[in-house]
């Protein structure tokens, strides 16, 4: 890992746990996993005070931990887990989509997960509706979060927490495979141990494929109607038994950052149709990513299940007239009567059809016909997320150095490696001024050198050197340039603050909260100054972030 990502998960801890545990999450970040002796050793503190640190990073998903057997006795060792400690920089975006997805409720619901690490669903209403005075409100309110928290769940936004979860991957890994090898009577060979690996490989994709959503339970409702919409809902036999979905009382749950991802990938595959065709086609992609989404385990896999177009059909909303975005030529298809339903429905689908078409025709080619199934369609994930990278590296190029760059880099990807003549043969550009933005490209770390020397001496003037992109290299290099760019924006809201410290600790006083009064006109005015700087750096991280995201995430 860079120096920049650790600073930066230095201060994202600092930042949301205080100084105390920053000490002994340093200490995990810069050295690795470690027993709690060692980390007290190192950090000069009390064993309860590192113990107690730990027990806050494992309560809230940051830290892990693996106990090994060491002669006589089981060490437990511990581990910062980097990728939940960086999403974390994505708070505040988390809260506004479980705003915006789940309604008031659900953004209290993430509010309170984020505070607590992980919760059951009674701790988390207690905690949302500690301040509900009137009984009356107060049983309609727990009834409205205790609906936005088992849709949460429903949706993966809120996923169970088991007890493996707290263990790092590499050690349940490990005691899989000693699971199955202690079945063998030898010691297995390499080609064993591979199919063992792919076998437990297997059987973790299918366990997380699953339909069934641990915590979510299906009880029977006798009345016949759901407790929180009171809608009726489907009679099972004829006695009018209902089944409903509740979330179970003993389990703990955590957000899932991973769902988030997904969705905000998905959201950024629709927009690339923006330009291309029009809003039209951006909601179709919406509805066919939807679709798949339920299956979609993380943002690595290749491809997204199949859906039918009247699959497509039915998510699509019900204003959106796909007829009228669509250029038809005269007499291709036949627009009916308006009081002929049966054939609006025809024509709906036609159009649709011809707008799938257009779709797997583009150039970016993300939408495919399904092998051996007729009228089914798959979004080539992979594809999409290559094309995504590409455009946030060229709009980063474009923005530092200009165009010129940037068509460098696109004659790059598109004709693969290139000698510094052909580039500026097929650029239009000067040998000289090609050499320099080359030189340029390289140090920022978009572009790649590749040297074929034509003999065993290696003589420069007897080697080709030959230009490319690697997309991927240059993603994660663009990404460390990122986590400094984060680290610096969230250093200097630290430094902000500590300028105006006095302020700060005077506004924090409780006759100052009770009334602003006591605060001067240079102190309201330096205040608000002080909130101005905070929320600009904040949305500046806050985008980088995101950017970060795309290159390393998807």
């Amino acid at each position: 890992m860079s120096t920049h990502e650790n600073r930066l998960c230095r201060l994202i801890v600092r930042e949301h746990f205080g100084p105390i545990v920053e000490k002994v999450a340093n200490v995990l970040i810069r050295k690795g996993r470690m027993p709690a002796g060692m980390i007290a050793h190192m950090t000069q503190l009390k064993i309860r005070q590192v113990r107690e640190c730990l027990f806050v990073l494992i309560q809230h998903n940051v830290a892990v931990y693996a106990e090994t057997q060491e002669k006589s006795r089981m060490v437990t060792y511990y581990e910062i887990n980097r990728t939940e400690l960086l999403h974390r920089a994505m708070v505040p975006k988390v809260l506004g989509y479980a705003k915006e997805w789940f309604g008031n409720d659900g953004l209290k619901i993430a509010q309170s997960m984020v505070a607590h690490g992980k919760q059951t669903i009674v701790d988390c209403m207690a905690d949302i509706l500690a301040d509900q005075e009137k009984r009356s409100n107060r049983d309609n309110r727990s009834a409205n979060v205790k609906r936005a928290f088992t849709n949460m769940v429903r949706e993966k936004i809120l996923i169970a927490v088991r007890p493996s979860d707290s263990l790092t991957a590499a050690d349940k890994a490990m005691a899989d495979e000693k699971r199955e090898t202690d079945k063998m009577t030898l010691p297995p060979t390499a080609a064993e141990l591979a199919t063992i690996r792919k076998t437990l490989g297997a059987q973790k994709t299918a366990l997380d494929q699953r339909s069934d959503i641990v915590g979510l339970k299906r009880t029977v409702n006798e009345a016949g109607y759901d407790d929180f919409t009171m809608e009726k809902r489907r009679k099972t036999d004829a006695q009018e038994l209902v089944m409903i979905e509740e979330v179970e009382t003993d389990v703990y749950f955590k957000i899932n950052f991973e769902r988030f991802m997904i969705r905000w990938r998905n959201m950024h595959i629709a927009e690339l149709y923006e330009d291309r065709l029009n809003s039209t086609a951006v909601k179709i992609m919406n509805g066919i990513l939807s679709l798949a989404e339920s299956r979609m385990i993380n943002c690595k896999e290749e491809r997204s299940t199949a859906v039918s177009t009247m699959q497509v059909y039915r998510m699509l909303p019900e204003d959106l007239n796909v007829g009228d975005t669509l250029e038809l030529m005269p007499g291709e298809l036949v627009i009916p009567r308006p009081e002929d339903k049966s054939g609006k429905l025809r024509f709906h689908n036609e159009c649709l059809d011809k707008y799938m078409e257009v779709l797997e025709g583009d150039l970016m080619q993300l939408l495919k016909k399904d092998i051996g199934r007729s009228g089914q369609y798959v979004v080539d994930l992979k594809k999409a997320a290559r094309t995504l990278k590409r455009k946030l590296i060229q709009d980063v190029v474009m923005t530092r150095f200009g165009a010129p760059y940037v068509r460098i880099m696109n004659l790059l990807l598109d004709k693969g490696k290139l000698e510094e003549k052909q580039i500026s043969r097929l650029s239009m550009l000067p040998v000289k001024t090609v050499r320099e933005k080359l030189t340029t490209l390289h140090t920022f770390g978009v572009l790649s050198l590749q040297e074929v020397p034509k003999t065993t001496d290696r003589t420069p003037s007897r080697t080709f050197y030959l230009w490319e992109v690697l997309l991927d290299r240059a993603a994660d290099a663009m990404a460390v340039k990122l986590y400094q760019t984060m680290a610096n924006l969230r250093q200097r809201r630290f430094a902000e603050k500590m300028k105006r410290q006095v302020l700060l600790d005077k506004c924090e006083r409780t006759d100052v909260k009770e009334n602003k009064d006591l605060l001067n006109s240079a102190e309201r005015k330096e205040l608000d100054t002080l909130n101005g700087i905070m929320e600009l750096l904040e949305v500046q991280e806050l985008r980088v972030a995101e950017m970060v995201v795309t290159l390393r995430d998807y």
